[in-house]
């Protein structure tokens, strides 16, 4: 069974599509709906796969890339990550006689729906009736996906993950050491997007503070125009300014974390949020919102914190802080579990596994 995986993006984090790539063991293929000049080209090119770019000047080229690919290629399955490739595949399969088995891994979960963006919703509901499998990365993308009119029947689960063999680069964790503006370092990291909350998580810092702790927040994440400097008024007004750093995209991610006495993720919406499973890898304190798949992930190792109360976030991080100690022997713990059920190899062999199973359906006229 050989698998074509689609990516809407060669930049930043690609643990996914690697993971199964090393799990297919040359049975694997990746294109790109960019330019094809990310990390991932160099990270695929090391494991032998030459990265195929399908990147035209508008969306529809791209779908019209696609689509060629499509009828040239001989790959029995092809799996698209996320919306937007997800929808190319879905648009790009429309008339092809003989089209292979088309699967689409969902990586948001409610997010449109809690932005009101009606038109992404629609976009969703057709890219399920219009390819063979959906692929849900949690309990809680599954729920969605079934409320959105996803049959049983073509509903497939997997699991996330990245490959823990390299630990946090020790020149880098030192440099990032240094850069400490407190005698504590809380991080949080993710896109300064609204599904994860960072004004919540903001006036919960400001309440920390107040409550006298010497922290500084450090914030690791791009996202739209306007957005940081939203944030940044937002600290200043809650008397933080000074105190909270916002460090863009960080291609050290794993260094930024080591530093944390805790990682903070306040999302309001997640699908399996990378951040939080590495964070519990690595042994270190994790204070959470209980919103989408955080629960499939922490929800049996310790207590989760409603979404959008900065209070209640507050209490939790100074309780952590409070008993730092008993916080760290607890993570240390669990990081074994968490490093094994969101490993690169469960993770790639997780994913093929459904798009075996979404192949035989078709096949077998079951679909």
């Amino acid at each position: 069974m050989k698998v074509l995986q689609i990516v809407p993006s060669s930049f930043g984090h690609n643990e996914i599509p690697l993971s199964i790539a090393r799990s297919g063991k040359g049975d694997v293929e990746i294109a790109t709906l960019d330019g094809g000049q990310g990390e991932l080209r160099g990270a695929a090119e090391e494991l032998g796969i030459r990265l195929q770019v399908l990147a035209g000047r508008m969306v529809w080229s791209s779908t019209r890339r696609l689509r060629r690919l499509l009828r040239q290629t001989d790959c029995d399955i092809v799996l698209a990550h996320g919306h937007h490739a997800g929808w190319c595949l879905a648009v790009a399969r429309i008339g092809l006689r003989r089209p292979p088995v088309t699967v689409v891994a969902r990586h948001h979960n409610l997010y449109h729906h809690l932005a009101r963006r009606r038109i992404r919703v629609l976009i969703d509901r057709l890219t399920i009736r219009m390819v063979d499998a959906m692929v849900a990365s949690s309990t809680s993308v599954g729920d969605t996906l079934m409320a959105e009119g996803c049959p049983m029947g073509r509903l497939l689960y997997a699991t996330n993950g990245r490959l823990w063999d390299e630990p946090p680069n020790p020149v880098e964790t030192e440099k990032r050491q240094e850069s400490r503006t407190a005698s504590i370092r809380i991080v949080a990291v993710g896109n300064l997007k609204e599904e994860k909350d960072y004004p919540t998580l903001i006036r919960a810092f400001g309440r920390v503070i107040e409550n006298g702790w010497d922290a500084d927040l450090f914030i690791a994440g791009m996202g739209p125009t306007g957005a940081r400097a939203e944030l940044e008024a937002l600290g200043l007004q809650c008397g933080v300014g000074d105190r909270v750093v916002f460090g863009g995209w960080c291609s050290d991610v794993l260094a930024v974390m080591a530093t944390a006495d805790v990682v903070v993720h306040s999302s309001i919406d997640e699908a399996s949020p990378q951040a939080v499973y590495e964070a519990s890898g690595l042994g270190i304190p994790v204070v959470a919102t209980w919103a989408g798949g955080i629960r499939d992930i922490l929800g049996r190792y310790q207590d989760l914190v409603e979404p959008g109360d900065f209070e209640v976030l507050a209490e939790a991080i100074s309780e952590v802080l409070a008993n730092l100690g008993v916080a760290r022997d607890r993570a240390d713990q669990s990081a074994a579990d968490i490093r094994s059920a969101y490993g690169s190899d469960r993770c790639g062999e997780s994913y093929l596994r459904a798009c075996r199973r979404a192949h035989d359906r078709r096949i077998g006229g079951r679909r």
